[in-house]
């Protein structure tokens, strides 16, 4: 099966865009958000993966920083869409949303020390082949809450984040996470969102995962999407036989098992 990978000059390409937007968009924060950076080390924000499974999305070397750059772009454009639309985006600011973009999955890259990386690779060829797991979650570190831990590195570095970043980084798994129910599954006005931020940057995390998903599709090609009218089916119903076949000898068998103990027993 082939596999999907970042180019070199696509991760470079990304690292660097990566590190100038913080200047650019979070002036008043960009040095401690650096050099959270670069405690966290640069060869692991260069090549952290951004999930475990590869039909995940991006669980590739350089799928993280890839990924945050997705995200924010998609979340900028969600912002003009909504703006068009006649949503109110008056309750937040546009650094606010791109803060909370840059560092919604920040706890994947695990806590600040050598071997402290939320991601390893996977040393198990039998997953790695027939489950498409890459990586695995590093048991040597605490079992955190991807945000939890996000919010937990923005604070260990002095890095201060406003209610409604807060917030975004939080929930914004949205309803994947019963943790976040409460914010999303309001049955009282009083307990609404008091803002479209988070909506906005799930739909972006949502799309951008989805987009990385389709590109390694294209190139796993294990998987047909389009409209079921559209899609040949022929060769996987002479996959299904083979598979049936191999379910009815091991039906068979065990028949023929239970058989041979019945009379044992009798």
């Amino acid at each position: 099966m082939a596999k999907f990978n970042l180019t070199a000059e696509t991760i470079k390409g990304n690292y660097a865009k990566f590190i100038s937007m913080i200047d650019k968009m979070f002036p008043t924060r960009s040095e401690r958000i650096k050099a959270m950076y670069k405690a966290l080390g640069e060869e692991r924000l260069l090549f952290a993966p951004a999930s475990s499974f590869d039909h995940f999305h991006n669980a590739i070397p350089g799928g993280y920083i890839d990924h945050v750059l997705r995200v924010m772009a998609f979340a900028s454009k969600e912002y003009k869409h909504y703006v068009e639309l006649g949503m109110d985006v008056s309750g937040f600011t546009k650094e606010e949303l791109m803060f909370a973009a840059m560092h919604h999955d920040l706890g994947k890259m695990g806590f600040v020390g050598d071997g402290k990386e939320g991601y390893v690779p996977n040393p198990s060829d039998w997953h790695r082949k027939n489950q498409g797991k890459e990586y695995t979650v590093n048991e040597h570190i605490p079992f955190a809450l991807v945000q939890d831990r996000s919010l937990f590195l923005l604070q260990q570095f002095g890095i201060q984040c406003s209610w409604n970043e807060f917030v975004g980084i939080r929930i914004h798994d949205g309803v994947y996470d019963d943790a976040n129910k409460s914010y999303w599954m309001s049955y009282r006005a009083s307990s609404k969102l008091r803002n479209t931020l988070p909506q906005i940057l799930h739909n972006a995390d949502i799309a951008a995962s989805r987009f990385e998903f389709e590109r390694w599709n294209k190139v796993a090609g294990n998987l047909r999407t389009g409209r079921l009218e559209d899609v040949d089916l022929t060769e996987f119903a002479e996959s299904n036989k083979v598979k049936q076949t191999k379910t009815k000898a091991k039906a068979d068998m065990g028949a023929n098992l239970a058989n041979v103990f019945g009379d044992v027993f009798k």
